[in-house]
């Protein structure tokens, strides 16, 4: 048989060696990008060097070499960034939570501006007016989830974060990035956990029962709530603790339990049991009450979450009278604030939980011109789009589906805007929604969600294109 694909490229042979490297740039992953050394002869492919930072020149060792890069190991920062600056985490270097507490709050945000521009014009041939990135004034202290891998180890129950790259525990009694009302949870109930006979599971051999540790609170209620990943129900007394910690936390308003047996990386399996208190809590956003399940999405940093909400009413200029759409809904957390006297809601959303809790939101709040419907964006979308004005998308990483983006682009909407954690995905989407002029692209503004990571959050408005439709 022929490979009409042709032979593979072979991989450039490598000598470990030391190198002076000047740091141009940083990766997605945080790593320190080099060019080659001037003059080298062949010409050498860029490296990259965990924990340098643009504009140091460092001295680093080639470990490794692949199609596109090589790769390099740290050893001395020969000169140093002036944004350079102590992490306040001893596991920063090595934990995976985080790639850039060791970089200045502001250079991280100005980098996530420009990273954003550069990836719209690469990867989607646009340059479009994108506004000052809105920095985020919380940069630790601020998550409002934690989700721990659990292990076993001389008879004690150690919570951490996967060391970057790795499934190798990095233990950790807390963490400077998150809401200190659930940091201060990790080391008790770590305590506890060790207590029991309870075995962890081991991702090699497949057994043991006790995964992961998620804990959630609400930013402004305070509302706190556990969970226990597991890979089955083999948690003799599971409710007796979950008592005791009811009792000692008031503000802990329920413990849950979800299965999950496979063997995979998806955290989250199918089954959820509620072993005390009620299964989600409640917080503020926007001004309106929301209920936040254990697995449910809602975003980690409440306060610049909240900064959506102003551009999102800008974007789609909502009229009474109006429908809105929600795709990718979830709870529905970001439209309901939205909603005003004759606006209604429409949302899709698959996960039946989220479902469940947009309802109970939509109830709560005294909204009654809400419909929230179970399925696929791309199935439920062509039926409500004909009539209706506005559009809202927040797609998970992978962004829009083909059959999504053909749907708009049969029956553009008025006004849509596009909500990502994915500058990649957005820029692919804003293009293809773009190419044939029905829909105009006004603006982006990028957010920081996430400092202390590389990510970033965007949002784009469209219009429709005058004599269209």
């Amino acid at each position: 048989m022929t490979n009409s694909a042709g032979p593979l490229p072979s991989i450039p042979e490598f000598s470990e060696a030391s190198l002076a490297l000047d740091i141009r740039d940083l990766s997605l992953d945080g790593e320190g990008i080099a060019g080659p050394p001037e003059g080298s002869v062949p010409p050498a492919l860029p490296v990259l060097v965990p924990g340098a930072l643009p504009g140091e020149r460092v001295l680093a060792t080639i470990t490794g070499q692949g199609q596109r890069f090589r790769h390099g190991r740290l050893e001395a920062v020969l000169e140093a960034s002036i944004d350079r600056r102590q992490p306040p985490c001893a596991v920063a270097a090595t934990c995976g939570g985080c790639s850039l507490q060791h970089w200045a709050d502001g250079a991280q945000a100005a980098w996530k501006e420009q990273q954003l521009r550069r990836t719209l014009q690469r990867v989607g041939g646009l340059t479009p007016p994108v506004r000052p990135i809105l920095a985020a004034d919380t940069t630790f202290a601020y998550r409002n989830r934690a989700i721990l891998p659990l292990r076993r180890e001389s008879g004690r129950i150690q919570a951490g974060f996967y060391r970057r790259g790795s499934h190798e525990l990095v233990p950790v009694n807390s963490c400077p990035v998150l809401d200190p009302r659930i940091d201060a949870l990790i080391e008790p109930l770590c305590h506890d956990l060790s207590a029991t006979d309870w075995p962890t599971y081991d991702e090699a051999t497949t057994e043991g029962v006790l995964r992961h540790l998620v804990l959630r609170v609400g930013h402004h209620n305070g509302d706190l709530l556990v969970g226990l990943i597991a890979a089955s129900e083999d948690l003799p007394d599971l409710d007796l603790l979950a008592g005791s910690w009811m009792e000692r936390w008031p503000r802990l308003v329920g413990v849950v339990l979800n299965l999950q047996p496979r063997p995979t990386n998806v955290l989250f399996g199918p089954t959820e049991h509620l072993v005390a208190g009620r299964p989600w809590l409640l917080d503020r956003f926007g001004g309106f009450t929301v209920p936040v399940a254990l697995d449910t999405f809602h975003q980690v940093h409440t306060p610049q979450a909240e900064r959506l909400l102003p551009l999102l009413r800008e974007a789609l200029d909502l009229q009474p009278g109006d429908r809105l759409l929600d795709a990718y809904c979830g709870s529905a957390s970001l439209s309901l604030p939205l909603l005003g006297p004759g606006i209604d809601l429409v949302g899709f959303e698959r996960h039946r939980t989220s479902v469940e809790l947009a309802n109970l939101a939509a109830q709560l709040n005294g909204l009654e011109s809400v419909k929230i419907l179970v399925g696929a964006v791309e199935r439920l979308l062509p039926e409500w789009l004909p009539d209706s004005r506005c559009l809202l998308l927040d797609p998970p990483r992978k962004g829009l589906e083909a059959p999504v983006r053909e749907a708009i682009l049969a029956d553009p909407p008025e006004r849509l805007a596009y909500v990502s954690c994915n500058p990649a995905t957005l820029a692919r989407d804003l293009a293809q929604l773009t190419a044939d002029g029905q829909l105009t692209l006004e603006w982006v503004q990028p957010l920081d969600f996430f400092p202390q990571t590389t990510h970033c959050e965007a949002v784009a408005c469209l219009v429709r294109s005058a004599g269209q439709r």
